[in-house]
């Protein structure tokens, strides 16, 4: 089986042609024009967030990047807020505008508490993202996030290169 996983990360390794897109976290302008549920993700306050959600704001809102509260939870690294957020019922397999969900999110930024919890909350290892149309594993593969990589196979993701990359060929 191990011998198998490295065929297949070094087949990903050379068929990755095309540089990846960076991802776009929320800037410091946009950070200080949050309100609400994204200033309260961003802020990783999730007294606020329970609060704002039990008074009816809509959990899944989006910002001029389509970002939802949860992305601004993942890239901004707070775990209190993206579980807080999932708990209540945000939708970890949101797209944003570049087309990153938070499996993806925390896997580029090799950030393995965010990736375990966006797992455990209902992120999929099997979405389809990225402005590449590549997964996660492909990411953390090219990046060279070895635990993250380990972390995507043992969530199932697709070791197959014709179901992991639907971008250019």
């Amino acid at each position: 089986m191990a011998a198998k996983i490295a065929t297949w990360l070094a087949i990903i390794f050379l068929t990755l042609t095309v540089p990846a897109s960076a991802q776009i976290a929320p800037n410091a302008g946009e950070l200080a024009a949050y309100r609400g549920l994204h200033a309260a993700a961003a802020e990783g306050d999730a007294a606020e967030i329970e609060r704002l959600v039990k008074t009816g704001t809509a959990i899944d809102a989006r910002d001029n990047h389509a970002r939802t509260p949860l992305h601004v939870a993942a890239f901004m690294r707070k775990q209190d807020a993206a579980r807080t957020l999932m708990r209540l019922g945000a939708d970890p397999n949101a797209l944003e505008a570049q087309k990153y969900d938070i499996v993806t999110i925390a896997s580029v930024a090799d950030d393995v508490p965010m990736l375990k919890l966006a797992l455990a909350g209902g992120g999929s290892a099997k979405n389809i993202t990225s402005p590449y149309e590549g997964t996660a594993l492909i990411a953390a593969a090219h990046l060279g996030h070895d635990e993250v990589v380990r972390m995507l196979i043992a969530a199932k993701a697709p070791l197959d290169p014709s179901t992991i990359w639907a971008g250019p060929r």
